[in-house]
């Protein structure tokens, strides 16, 4: 397994870890859809639910033998206001789940070194569809691994 697919794979664990404590109903990782919210990626079981995508990467040279990469990727996670018990508190107090979750796997599994792991970033907006009204948010995780040259 390759390093972005060994990040990846922690990701998705994290998210499984999410829909298990009810947080989010469900989850896709989604490599070739221009619209991630077009009615072709309707979530599977409801909302709220969340799509990972492909990463950025970003690449520094430690030294003539190793590369420190950095593996960015953004989470859309997809709130429905008409499923939302209360939307004034709904959106933050997902956010605050989220991002405790992530923070409880920081490493991500241990793919990503813990002293360069920067802290996620959220931004969060409204969007409207055709099929309806969301809430929605972008958690940027972002993993820094060392690849060794040559392996």
């Amino acid at each position: 397994m390759t390093l972005a697919q060994s990040i990846k794979q922690q990701i998705l664990l994290t998210l499984q870890a999410l829909q298990t404590a009810g947080i989010i109903s469900s989850f896709i990782a989604l490599d070739r859809s221009k619209d991630p919210l077009s009615k072709d990626n309707a979530p599977p079981t409801g909302y709220p639910f969340a799509i990972v995508g492909m990463p950025r990467v970003a690449n520094d040279m430690e030294d003539t033998a190793n590369n420190m990469r950095t593996y960015r990727f953004d989470i859309l996670f997809v709130l429905s206001y008409e499923s939302m018990p209360a939307p004034d508190y709904s959106v933050e107090g997902t956010i605050d789940a989220v991002l405790n979750q992530f923070d409880t796997n920081f490493t991500l599994g241990g793919t990503a070194i813990a002293a360069q792991v920067p802290p996620a970033q959220v931004t969060a907006f409204p969007v409207t569809t055709p099929s309806g009204d969301f809430a929605c948010f972008v958690v940027t995780i972002e993993a820094r691994t060392l690849y060794q040259l040559g392996t």
